[in-house]
């Protein structure tokens, strides 16, 4: 029997198979994002801050503006800002707040620390009644339905989003800069159930890990996808408590590929577009090493090693990267089940954290 054909099922994977539902919100928010675009021109400094999978939808979110020259983006962990960054805050700096519940301790605090030194505050929430409204100017607040896991899944994938497509209005309608993830968050509900149509093949891939005894994860991403590959991670580790990373795609030579003769499989989010030979290359490399490779990308390949996820590949690269989240989703929720996890409880975790 495979692990898609077993009885019980759990909330985080109901939740996950209600992305594009959740991304839908999107749209219904734009003109909110829009007005809030036009407030946001004055800012010289543009902050977007968060704890744990909302530091990486932040991370995403930034993405747009951190390659701008017109203004500094920074994504910065809640507990970071408030322990290294709160200086640099001023009346000149705009703050983006990202949490589920609008109730995270270290976020919470952060925003409070940003309003006091005159900043322009903006929070991203599922839910509309929260701590976050005592401490923000405004609120985008995206009606997904409620997440009934404590994992972050849906969420993630809308959070991120909408924070992206925020700062992608910014770069186009003030500082000129065409940005295609705007109309394309239309049409991403319907890329992710493209993409969810391959749940049964993904939770074959997380029987094989499981048979193959693989304990160890690593997850490789460049540019956008890098914030992406950090959220895998952490759902592989939320959900099963095995070792796992994620790191910048080049970056696993310098150091990290001294893991190679161990078991472990490396899932790389990749693009063809943006990497090109560099990607081919590496990808060449470690197949050649009978390293075990997952490969979450626009183009094919045909190695004896790698198992292949592909994307749809006419869209932007953010886009494409935002959307490989999904199969690590259903990877992180087979592979935990397989091992006897339950998802719905992970050890030690809580919806948020109450206390900073």
């Amino acid at each position: 029997m495979s692990l898609r054909e077993e009885k019980q099922e759990y909330d985080m994977i109901r939740d996950i198979r209600e992305t594009p539902a959740a991304l839908r919100s999107i749209t219904r928010a734009l003109n909110r994002m829009n007005e809030l675009a036009d407030l946001a021109h004055k800012f010289k400094k543009i902050f977007f801050i968060g704890c744990g999978s909302s530091y990486y939808a932040a991370l995403f979110g930034s993405w747009p503006l951190a390659k701008s020259s017109k203004v500094l983006a920074y994504a910065l962990p809640s507990s970071e800002l408030i322990f290294h960054f709160a200086d640099i805050i001023d009346s000149n700096s705009l703050v983006v707040g990202i949490s589920r519940s609008g109730r995270t301790a270290e976020t919470i605090a952060a925003l409070n620390i940003c309003r006091k030194k005159g900043a322009y505050i903006i929070g991203f929430s599922i839910e509309e009644e929260s701590s976050m409204l005592d401490v923000v100017d405004d609120l985008v607040v995206l009606d997904i339905g409620g997440e009934r896991s404590i994992i972050m899944t849906k969420s993630f994938s809308t959070l991120s989003l909408a924070t992206s497509v925020f700062s992608s209005i910014l770069n186009e309608r003030v500082f000129k800069e065409k940005q295609p993830l705007i109309e394309e968050s239309k049409v991403m509900p319907s890329l992710a159930e493209r993409l969810l149509k391959n749940e049964s093949m993904v939770a074959d891939i997380s029987k094989r890990l499981i048979d193959e005894n693989i304990e160890r994860f690593i997850f490789l991403g460049s540019g956008p996808s890098y914030p992406i590959v950090l959220e895998g991670a952490l759902k592989v580790k939320e959900t099963s408590y095995v070792a796992t990373e994620g790191l910048h795609l080049l970056e696993f030579r310098h150091g990290p590929m001294a893991m190679v003769g161990e078991k472990f499989s490396l899932v790389i989010s990749c693009f063809l577009n943006e990497n090109n030979v560099h990607l081919k290359n590496f990808i060449s490399e470690f197949a050649n090493k009978n390293v075990d490779m997952i490969l979450i990308t626009d183009t094919a390949f045909n190695g004896p090693k790698e198992t292949v996820i592909e994307m749809p590949i006419e869209y932007s690269g953010e886009c494409k990267a935002l959307l490989s989240i999904i199969p690590m989703q259903i990877l992180a929720y087979y592979y935990a089940v397989g091992k006897g996890r339950n998802p719905d409880k992970p050890r030690n975790l809580s919806r948020y954290v109450q206390r900073f």
